[in-house]
């Protein structure tokens, strides 16, 4: 044993020794750290995974209902060309643009419809460029507002939400009978929560002005014709939807499906439909005037449900603020939204799935205790032996918590599980100090003998076990490969709660195994 660490371990012994003497003061001290440490998780807020730069970004814009492909075309070229401006060439890997979504085929981006587009971007990763993604999206967000024509347009990184089912990290939905009247609704929610400083764009779930062609079918003049409403409708479908007319073959490549209809001079508006000719049950050709009118009526653009009510969604992303803090903003800015009878407002989005997964985890956590409890209780043939060394695990959190506030990182589930693993490591010091203190005692050492002894005997080996462990942790804790982001408040929490659990075990438990023991032994 070296000299330095042998003047050491004099102070520490001393430091025990005085704890030993001022149990109450000490307890008292401890109790104030602890809680003034939990008070801080508040603070902190929480997320249900950390931000990522994953070196990929997904631009998604939408134009007004009802823009024709042509225009679409011109719109992606404009917003590539933002991108390429605000972006040097070098760091693109890839890219891939995507106008609407291909008919029948059912995959993710299945329901985009023509008038949304969404493009992709593979850069090199963060350790080769001098900005990381979030300042790119800051930059490619201002390009992307002086594009007219469109109406939203949202720049985020792959991975933005824990779970590819979460559409977006807020998302409000209202339900309600009438969708004329969701609409009216969304856009007040939308107003409101325009002036919250944490979120970085917004996007509805659809519009409510798209043209939508409405046919008045005569079921006298049908007849006549030996035609049902639903066969009139169906052709009138093929003409204007269009129908599959063969596939396109390139050598290499799967077919293209080759799509054939009305030209749009032909079906630009409700004139145009009703001298439509249309096959009569006989074989001849009749003006779809004839048997039904026409006419151009506005409706939403798509139709969401959820438990058989129509629903309209605001989803909106966020930068780098806790989603527990940005909830609290959005529900405060929509406090007094005034709802009509029949209409209700959700919580969906990221926040839904943080409360559902933290509430499963500190059931979790809660029944580790419980194990870990009867264990130790079986284990030192003793009810009260365990509450000494179950005592290590507040101190952990003092460390844990500093530790994420010091590197600047917010409660998540990466950090919960970080606690977990602390459970493990901090509750195996105390068990070390405990049994060979009970050890000496059977030998017949008092109390403060045997704790001192404890505690010269096993801090060496203590301080090299976590001293190891924590050093472990240093190089993800540090962000220092790609992706690693994610696991990076493990590590933070580890370190801070090895570091300081380990050394504040090493006076708390003593101290209250000799609270324990001197009340058993009276």
């Amino acid at each position: 044993m070296s000299l330095d660490y042998h003047c050491q371990l004099l102070i520490y012994l001393a430091l025990v020794k005085w704890g030993l003497e001022n149990r109450a003061l000490v307890l008292l001290l401890f109790a104030i750290v602890f809680i003034a440490s939990a008070s801080q998780m508040r603070m902190l807020g929480r997320e249900l995974m950390p931000m990522m730069d994953t070196g990929i970004i997904s631009i998604r814009f939408e134009a007004q209902p009802d823009t024709d492909d042509d225009r679409m075309d011109n719109l992606a070229h404009q917003v590539e060309q933002a991108i390429r401006a605000e972006i040097p060439a070098e760091w693109i890997l890839s890219t891939s643009t995507v106008i609407g979504a291909e008919a029948g085929v059912k995959s993710f981006g299945a329901q985009r419809r023509i008038e949304q587009g969404e493009i992709t971007l593979n850069l090199i990763d963060r350790f080769q460029r001098d900005r990381t993604i979030y300042a790119i999206e800051d930059g490619i967000r201002t390009r992307l507002q002086q594009i007219p024509g469109l109406l939203a347009a949202n720049v985020t990184e792959f991975a933005s939400t824990p779970l590819s089912s979460i559409r977006a990290s807020v998302d409000v939905m209202i339900s309600g009978p009438d969708p004329a009247v969701l609409d009216r609704l969304v856009d007040e929610v939308m107003d409101k929560l325009a002036p919250i400083k944490g979120l970085t764009g917004f996007e509805r779930s659809w519009q409510g002005r798209s043209e939508r062609i409405e046919l008045n079918v005569s079921p006298k003049l049908a007849r006549l014709q030996g035609l049902s409403a639903d066969e009139i409708a169906q052709q009138v479908a093929m003409a204007v939807g269009g129908i599959q007319g063969g596939r396109l073959r390139v050598p290499g490549q799967e077919p293209i499906p080759v799509w054939v209809r009305l030209r749009a001079s032909q079906r630009a508006n409700a004139e145009d439909l009703a001298a439509l000719n249309i096959r009569a049950s006989d074989g001849q050709t009749i003006p779809l005037a004839s048997v039904a009118t026409p006419r151009i009526v506005t409706a939403p653009t798509a139709e969401t449900h959820q438990y058989l009510e129509p629903t309209i969604d605001v989803l909106a992303w966020r930068r780098n603020t806790p989603i527990t803090r940005l909830h609290e903003q959005v529900a405060m800015a929509l406090e007094d939204l005034v709802l009509p009878r029949g209409y209700k407002i959700h919580y969906e989005g990221e926040y839904k799935q943080l409360s559902e997964s933290f509430g499963r985890l500190i059931a979790s956590f809660s029944l580790g205790l419980i194990l870990l409890y009867f264990m130790l209780s079986i284990t030192f043939r003793s009810f009260l032996d365990p509450f000494a060394i179950l005592a290590s695990l507040p101190l952990a959190l003092i460390g844990a918590v500093w530790g994420l506030l010091l590197a600047e990182k917010v409660g998540s589930m990466p950090a919960f599980m970080g606690m977990i693993l602390l459970m493990g490591v901090v509750v195996n010091n105390g068990i070390l100090l405990v049994d060979f203190a009970k050890v000496a005692i059977q030998k017949g050492q008092d109390i403060n003998t045997a704790l001192l002894g404890a505690v010269s005997k096993r801090t060496r080996p203590i301080l090299m076990t976590a001293l190891s462990s924590a050093v472990g942790m240093i190089p993800i804790a540090m962000e220092q490969a790609v992706g690693i982001e994610r696991l990076s408040p493990l590590a933070v929490v580890a370190i801070g709660g090895l570091l300081a659990g380990t050394f504040l075990t090493l006076l708390a438990v003593p101290v209250i195994f000799h609270v324990l023991a001197s009340k058993r032994y009276r």
